[in-house]
């Protein structure tokens, strides 16, 4: 078996879906591109979904998809905005990532001349680095060249801005370069910009500003990789605290959308349940334990918002469980506790150490399963444990005594014959206790660490 599955091989601009795309991201990314490629007007579409929801993954191979499957005329950027946030001028690294980007670079020559016009001095980048106090920040070169950066080199810099006819004039002569490359609203340009909420809060908005008022030309358009919520805590620590973020990120915008939760089936199956499928399988899981934790995500999805990138790093700490202990496979009980730990440690962190500890109320539990009235009917079936069978489970949990006298756990479980399993390798006479022994003997000694890579993020 695996114990995390091998990351997918993604060549920007070339791969796009899998055949086997079982999120049914293809469908989403062809309504995508038939949106943009309709409207003449410039277009900024926000997708906003939160951490780990698979945005990155989604946008690298749409746009493989936009440029190699028929039937899609606009050219396609993919531009990582965090990876180039160290940069002064956001403007330099969106017009160089597009020149590269041209089939024949020589096209791109005149934005390269417009765009010098427009972007920042490097002397006045560096000069406003110091004076916001972030000299530190400059690597060697940069050191040096700030201290090289004198009174009258600064005065010719002025001179040599205030000598351009006017901003305006040269934003006109940058957008009519950006017709020219559409040949003239013929063949649109798309721009995806993602990651632009992990960046430095004064380049993410500036690049806002720059798609704005610098690219605002006929069939150009822009899709964000974005949170949202993530990106407004920007607005405000440029802004402070008072501003209306949400409005401020909004007058940027013409559209937002999401990735669905659900697949794009009548029974409307959870994404993350087709996905834990699909993982399990794919990293060799044994078949009793992945049936398990599909079993639980069916009852705990609908109530708690479990993204993929916290799917794949449950179902990789799923895989360090033992399957056996001292010659017999490991009882229902304790695998059904295990594996609802483990939810709860990746997805509710406060929870998991009340289960643990056996600090929990039965609010607790019934706030995450969620009311019985959530479960739709394709959460409903294909199911070896139901909510009640947890809410059972974990109530003898918090009730304590002998397992063998449960008889709330009689209609899934042998309580006898798991108590007789138990003591075999340890004096467990309290359920109560089970929590604990699970955490201390299979999941304390084994942690995930939160930067583990994903390649859905």
């Amino acid at each position: 078996m695996r114990f995390a599955p091998k990351e997918d091989d993604i060549t920007i601009g070339e791969t796009g879906f899998e055949e086997n795309d079982i999120l049914g991201r293809k469908a989403i990314g062809k309504e995508l591109s038939e949106r943009l490629e309709r409207f003449e007007d410039p277009i900024v579409v926000a997708l906003d979904n939160g951490w780990g929801t698979g945005k990155s993954y989604f946008l690298k191979r749409w746009v493989g998809a936009h440029m190699n499957e028929p039937g899609h005329k606009a050219q396609t950027l993919y531009f990582d905005a965090f990876e180039h946030d160290y940069m002064a001028d956001p403007l330099v690294a969106l017009v160089s990532a597009l020149v590269n980007a041209l089939p024949d670079p020589s096209t791109g020559e005149r934005i390269i001349d417009a765009g010098k016009k427009l972007a920042k001095p490097l002397a006045r980048a560096a000069v406003n680095l110091l004076t916001f106090g972030a000299q530190e920040a400059l690597d060697d070169m940069g050191d040096v060249l700030a201290e090289a950066v004198s009174g009258e080199a600064i005065r010719a810099v002025d001179d040599l801005w205030q000598r351009e006819q006017s901003r305006k004039a040269a934003m006109e002569e940058f957008r009519a370069a950006l017709k020219e490359l559409t040949e003239n609203g013929e063949k649109p340009l798309i721009i995806v910009v993602d990651e632009l909420d992990r960046c430095r809060p004064d380049y993410a908005l500036e690049l806002l500003e720059i798609i704005k008022h610098f690219f605002s030309v006929d069939r150009v358009h822009f899709v964000l990789g974005v949170n949202l919520k993530a990106l407004e805590n920007s607005v405000k620590a440029r802004y402070g605290a008072e501003i209306d973020a949400s409005a401020y990120l909004q007058k940027f915008l013409s559209f937002t959308m999401s990735l669905p939760d659900h697949i794009g089936d009548a029974n409307r199956t959870p994404a993350v349940i087709k996905y834990v499928e699909y993982l399990g399988k794919k990293v060799n899981l044994d078949s009793g334990l992945l049936a398990e934790i599909r079993s639980q995500f069916s009852v705990l999805v609908p109530a708690n918002r479990i993204s993929i990138r916290e799917t794949q790093k449950i179902v990789a700490t799923a895989s360090l469980l033992p399957l056996h202990a001292h010659g017999k496979p490991i009882d229902t009980l304790r695998r059904r506790l295990s594996v609802t730990l483990i939810i709860a440690k990746i997805s509710q962190n406060s929870l998991f150490h009340k289960l643990v500890t056996n600090s929990f109320s039965s609010e607790d539990i019934h706030e995450f399963l969620g009311p019985a009235e959530m479960l739709t009917p394709s959460t409903q079936t294909r199911r070896r444990v139901t909510r009640e069978d947890l809410i059972d489970t974990w109530g003898s949990v918090r009730a304590g005594g002998s397992i063998r006298d449960e008889p709330e756990l009689s209609r899934f479980i042998d309580p006898v014959s798991v108590y007789q399993s138990l003591s075999s390798e340890m004096d467990l006479s309290d359920i109560g206790q089970l929590p604990h022994w699970i955490d201390e003997h299979w999941l304390s000694t084994f942690n995930i660490p939160e930067t583990a890579s994903d390649p859905n993020t």
